[in-house]
């Protein structure tokens, strides 16, 4: 799951490039379901549970759930934390985003009231952004599990420098 979220991160960033802009939007609730079902099977569950298997797992299905109840039990941790404080503001419209409802819809209305294919570019680096903390936090969850367990300083380095 963290592995899926990164790739995810990354599709953001190249879909942003190539200006397929709605398209990127949509990966972000995925993208951010992704981490916190990855952080909540890591630090939530009980060995019992994660050994009868994913097909038995029952994610919690609100996003706002999932991330109380991983940050509950991450009490101390500053970086998730200081994730959960980025992310909660724009919770309400993670849904939306990636099923193209009323928000996409209003963002694509100019002030003139035409319509425009374009999100603001403070916007789109906001979410270029969030990309770079989510992925940066699924390396820093991955690499005790890594071959090159000193990658997570480079990441964490490289990571700051983007942000």
């Amino acid at each position: 799951m963290f592995y899926a979220s990164i790739e995810q991160c990354v599709a953001i960033h190249v879909l942003d490039k190539e200006e397929l802009i709605s398209s990127a939007f949509a990966l972000a609730r995925p993208m951010v379901e992704g981490y916190l079902r990855a952080m909540w099977v890591k630090h939530c569950l009980d060995e019992t549970n994660i050994e009868e298997g994913c097909e038995q797992l029952h994610f919690p299905k609100n996003l706002d759930v999932l991330l109380n109840i991983v940050g509950d039990a991450l009490v101390g941790v500053d970086r998730f934390h200081g994730f959960k404080s980025a992310i909660t503001p724009i919770m309400s419209n993670m849904h939306d985003f990636t099923h193209g409802g009323v928000q996409s819809i209003a963002r694509q209305f100019g002030k003139d009231g035409y319509l425009s294919n374009s999100r603001s570019r403070a916007e789109r680096d906001e979410l270029l952004s969030l990309a770079i903390l989510t992925s940066s936090l699924s390396y820093e969850n991955l690499t005790p599990f890594m071959k090159n367990s000193g990658s997570l300083a480079d990441v964490l380095d490289k990571a700051s420098k983007l942000l």
